[in-house]
C-alpha cells in the first residue's frame, strides 16, 4: 500500500519561479499546509531575464530581493531595422528595468518558499491518477497526496493534464519559440554607464522579436518567432541575422559565429490561458501553463503576478464551505 504523507491543503507543481512565489505566498500569514513539487524531467534552462522594477513591488516578501537578486539596470530601448540608416532609441535617466540571470531569480523565489515552511517535493515518479467531486488524488514516488486544491505552472504528461481539463494543444499561432545564445562577458557591447537593450520588431521582414540582453556577466542574443515559422526559416538562421544587424548597426564589437550547438530555445505560450476554458475543478494554472507571457517574451513580471493573484483567489475558496476554484486568466499586453 502506498504511504500518506497526511493532508496537504494545495499542491503548487513546477520550477519556474512564479510556482514558488505560489507557495510562499499561499502560506504567508496563514495555516495552510502547503507543498510544492517538481514535475520529473521539468528542467528550465538558465538565461538572462529582464525584470520590470514593478516586479518588487507586487507584494512585501518581494522588496527584499530587490537587493538579493544580482542585476544589470538598462536604460531604455535602442529600435534597430536591418538598415543600418535606420535606428530610433528611447532614453530615460532611471533604470527601466534590471538585467539578471534566471536562475537567480528562481533560486531566490524558491529561498521564499523555504522560508515560510513550505513542503518541498522533489519525486522521480508524479501521478494524478483522478479529480472529481470528492478531490484529487495524486502520487509522488508511491506516496499518496490528496490536496483540496493544485496550482500548475509547468507541463505535465498529455494524460495526466487531460485529467485536469487541459486542452491537448493551444489555439493557432499562441506559441512562440524564444530562442537565444548567451555569451560569457560583456565586452561585446558598448553599453556605457547607462545601457541600452537593442531590439528589432520586424527581423528579417517576419516581425519576428529580437534583443540583445546586457547581464551583469554574461550577453544575451534572442529571438522569438511565431511556432508555424520555424521549419522556414531556423532559430539559428535568424540569430545569425540578428547579429549581422548588430554589427551592421555598431553595436557587436566583433564578428559573431553562431552554430546550432550555441542555441537553446523554448517554447512560450503567450495569452493561451485567454482561450483555455476547459479547466477541471480544484485547478489552478499560473506562470506558463496559464500563457503568462507577455507579447515580448517577458517572463518573470507577469508570470509572478498570476501567482500573486491565483494565492489570493485560493485562500478565499479555501474559506468557503463548499470549495470550487477553477482559474485561468490571460494577460493582454
Amino acid at each position: 500500500m502506498a504511504k500518506s504523507i497526511g493532508q496537504i491543503d494545495v499542491l503548487v507543481l513546477g520550477e519556474h519561479p512564479a510556482a514558488y512565489l505560489a507557495a510562499a505566498l499561499l502560506r504567508y500569514k496563514s495555516k495552510y499546509r502547503v507543498a510544492h513539487s517538481t514535475i520529473p524531467g521539468e528542467r528550465y534552462p538558465d538565461r538572462l531575464v529582464m525584470i520590470n522594477p514593478e516586479f518588487f513591488e507586487l507584494h512585501p516578501l518581494l522588496e527584499p530581493l530587490r537587493r538579493k537578486i544580482e542585476g544589470k539596470g538598462v536604460y531604455g530601448l535602442q529600435f534597430l531595422a536591418d538598415d543600418p540608416a535606420i535606428r530610433s532609441e528611447y532614453r530615460s535617466r532611471s533604470a527601466v528595468a534590471c538585467v539578471a540571470q534566471f536562475k537567480a531569480v528562481q533560486g531566490a523565489m524558491e529561498d521564499l518558499a523555504r522560508g515560510e515552511d513550505v513542503l518541498f517535493l522533489n519525486p522521480d515518479e508524479l501521478q494524478v491518477i483522478r479529480l472529481d467531486e470528492h478531490g484529487i488524488e495524486l502520487t509522488a514516488d508511491g506516496q499518496k497526496l490528496n490536496p483540496t486544491a493544485v496550482v500548475l505552472a509547468g507541463r505535465l504528461p498529455e494524460n495526466q493534464e487531460r485529467i485536469l481539463g487541459l486542452p491537448e494543444e493551444w489555439e493557432h499561432g499562441v506559441v512562440h519559440r524564444y530562442s537565444y545564445v548567451m555569451l560569457r562577458g560583456t565586452r561585446l557591447v558598448d553599453g556605457g554607464g547607462r545601457p541600452l537593450v537593442p531590439m528589432s520588431l520586424d527581423l528579417n521582414g517576419l516581425l519576428s522579436w529580437a534583443w540583445l540582453l546586457p547581464g551583469p556577466r554574461h550577453t544575451q542574443l534572442a529571438v522569438e518567432q511565431p511556432l508555424d515559422q520555424v521549419q522556414q526559416h531556423s532559430p539559428v538562421e535568424m540569430l545569425r541575422r540578428w547579429a549581422a544587424v548588430l554589427e551592421r548597426q555598431g553595436v557587436l564589437r566583433d564578428e559573431l559565429e553562431i552554430d546550432n550547438e550555441m542555441v537553446q530555445s523554448m517554447d512560450m505560450p503567450m495569452g493561451g490561458a485567454l482561450t483555455q476554458e476547459g479547466l477541471a475543478n480544484r485547478t489552478l494554472l499560473i506562470g506558463p501553463a496559464g500563457g503568462f507571457y507577455t507579447a515580448s517574451g517577458e517572463d518573470v513580471y507577469p508570470n509572478c503576478w498570476s501567482a500573486i493573484y491565483a494565492a489570493e483567489v485560493l485562500k478565499k475558496a479555501l474559506k468557503e464551505p463548499h470549495f470550487c476554484c477553477r482559474w485561468c486568466i490571460g494577460i493582454r499586453s
